[in-house]
């Protein structure tokens, strides 16, 4: 009788290690591989949001930040070109992003 309990959890716990190295497995398995991300455009940098590894969403925030700082630079850049030029102030309280 002692035997078969010690029999049985030995087997319980065995199958809860090999479930838990599966399923560690499964979860560190790395995305499917897509296209160049610089080639994406902004929406498709967020398909798929919810099954992606948290590195694999930290690069696609920070490209998507990057496009962001880039664009803010040159809409910065062509409204100081123009106040520079004297083509009447332009107010700066709206941006196309």
């Amino acid at each position: 009788m002692i035997l078969a309990i010690v029999l049985f959890v030995g087997f319980a716990c065995l199958g809860l290690f090999v479930a838990g190295v599966c399923l560690g497995r499964w979860m560190r398995s790395p995305s499917p591989p897509q296209a160049d991300l610089q080639a994406a455009d902004d929406a498709s940098l967020f398909l798929g949001w919810d099954g992606l590894a948290p590195e694999e969403r930290k690069r696609r925030l920070a490209l998507y930040r990057e496009r962001v700082l880039v664009r803010s630079a040159e809409q910065d850049r062509a409204w100081l070109k123009q106040c520079l030029e004297g083509k009447g102030e332009v107010p700066r309280t709206t941006r196309d992003f």
